[in-house]
């Protein structure tokens, strides 16, 4: 082959070279991707993913799962079946449990779209946070102690369910305190409590207290010797009507430890049982527990006693013990008297005056109440409203002793009522079990009136709606100093 063929091949190779790179598959893009193949042809894409198979790449697609929502307003544009997150957390609205956030499931939340709504109890159609009228019991939530839960009769049990656990703290002397504590509760079934294996009540046990509104405390202190849950019937019906209620075991004055020689010590501890039974509960509110939101502290309680539980509870209602009575008593040989004169001094209690008053209680509900042998006059400096209730028959706490106290408490008595024919186990039916109530009025009836007796005086008391139009219970078993 001469040179000059040889020349020939090479400028036609380069020529030909030349004219297919001018005529070769475009790449505007420079993915390596012909652009005739190029999903997304302006925008560098070697990848080419193209979540929706519409043959635009998802760089340069305005709405990759083609759920004709826009990326740029789509919470998941990868996710045709989500398009939205309310709450921003990360889950679809259509398959988060919680849409708005609020901490309630959309199947119990009216307004799942709106975080500052969650309910409309009565279903009118207004928001709970702008009703003024929750319920719809015609009583504005103002002046409604329940705003969720309509007006019932004070005749009978209540609009809820009663609860009931026992529970222990450490009290700030070093002993432990077991309390028995009731509330309502949003339980419809379980096993009804049966106290300490001995007494049936109608609580259900160990269920789960109903805090969606605040609730109204009594605390209770049980007679010596008895036992916390020893007036329950009054406490369970309490819980009935929205009440949390609290009872101490008082230490060496239960049924299980009672010891007669330390009642001087018990009667003076019995107070601060109380008042660090509430304590406990205030610190309930505002831990991360069932009891949390349940009480408005500053609402503060309502004390009930029976029979020497009375004592503390007029104490910690603005009783005074005077130091020179108790001792008058330890010398001419009342042992309580010098038992609580050793426990004052032991303990540097050295005062004229012996005071537990505690300023957050609001009422006092007496049951066959004792002075304690250690109140006299100063019962006169109960400060809040009191009801009395005793037993004509009762031969513990006689009834002239009770008179006494009663007209002993002046202006804060409201009412003294006498249960014909009853004893001082009508409002502690352990008592009745254990002792025998023959031939006195049936503990059933004692026990109905004396809840129906005690819902009216704190309805009254604090201005529950319609409670004005109710009267003490007018039986013929009961005697009222004040009709």
């Amino acid at each position: 082959m001469t040179l000059t063929r040889v020349s020939v091949i090479m400028t036609a190779i380069f020529l030909s070279s030349l004219f297919i790179g001018c005529l070769g598959a475009s790449d505007i893009d420079s993915d390596n991707i012909a652009d005739k193949k190029d999903n997304c042809v302006d925008v560098f894409n070697p990848e080419q993913l193209d979540f929706d198979g519409d043959k635009i790449g998802d760089l340069c697609d305005s709405d990759d799962d083609n759920d004709d929502f826009p990326d740029d307003i789509d919470s998941h544009p990868l996710n045709s079946e989500e398009y939205n997150d309310l709450d921003n957390d990360g889950i679809g609205d259509n398959s988060d449990n919680d849409i708005d956030g609020d901490g309630v499931d959309n199947s119990q939340d009216h307004y799942p779209y709106d975080p500052n709504e969650k309910w409309d109890t009565d279903s009118d159609g207004i928001p709970n946070g702008v009703d003024s009228d929750d319920d719809g019991d015609g009583w504005d939530d103002s002046v409604d102690p329940f705003d969720l839960s309509p007006v019932t009769s004070l005749m009978d049990d209540g609009p809820f369910n009663s609860g009931t656990m026992d529970l222990v703290f450490t009290s700030s002397r070093g002993h432990d305190i077991t309390i028995q504590v009731w509330y309502p509760t949003k339980a419809e079934s379980g096993e009804k409590v049966i106290y300490n294996n001995v007494l049936p009540g109608f609580a259900l046990d160990d269920s789960s207290p109903d805090c969606s509104e605040t609730r109204p405390v009594t605390v209770y202190s049980h007679g010596f010797p008895s036992i916390r849950w020893g007036s329950a019937f009054l406490m369970e019906h309490l819980a009935t009507h929205g009440y949390i209620s609290i009872a101490p075991d008082h230490k060496f004055g239960t049924l299980l430890d009672a010891n007669p020689n330390k009642l001087g010590e018990i009667l003076l501890n019995m107070p601060v049982d109380m008042k660090e039974s509430f304590d406990w509960l205030v610190n309930q509110n505002q831990a991360n527990n069932e009891f949390n939101g349940c009480i408005n502290p500053d609402d503060g309680y309502v004390a009930i006693g029976q029979s020497t539980g009375g004592y503390a509870s007029m104490m910690v209602s603005g009783a005074e013990i005077y130091v020179s009575d108790l001792i008058s008593g330890c010398e001419i040989g009342n042992p309580i008297h010098c038992n609580a004169i050793d426990y004052i001094s032991e303990n540097n209690l050295d005062s004229e005056k012996i005071i537990f008053s505690d300023n957050r209680v609001r009422a006092t509900i007496l049951l066959s109440p004792w002075n304690g042998s250690v109140l006299d006059s100063g019962i006169s400096n109960v400060g809040v409203p009191t009801l009395v209730l005793t037993g004509l028959v009762d031969d513990t706490t006689v009834i002239s002793e009770v008179t006494n106290t009663s007209m002993s408490l002046g202006d804060s008595l409201i009412n003294f009522g006498i249960f014909n024919n009853s004893g001082h186990y009508a409002f502690a039916p352990i008592g009745c079990a254990a002792r025998g109530c023959d031939g006195l009025l049936d503990i059933s009836e004692s026990t109905d009136l004396a809840n129906q007796s005690s819902i009216i005086f704190l309805a009254q008391l604090f201005s529950w709606p319609e409670s004005e139009s109710y009267q003490f219970p007018n039986s013929e078993h009961i005697s009222w100093k004040y009709d």
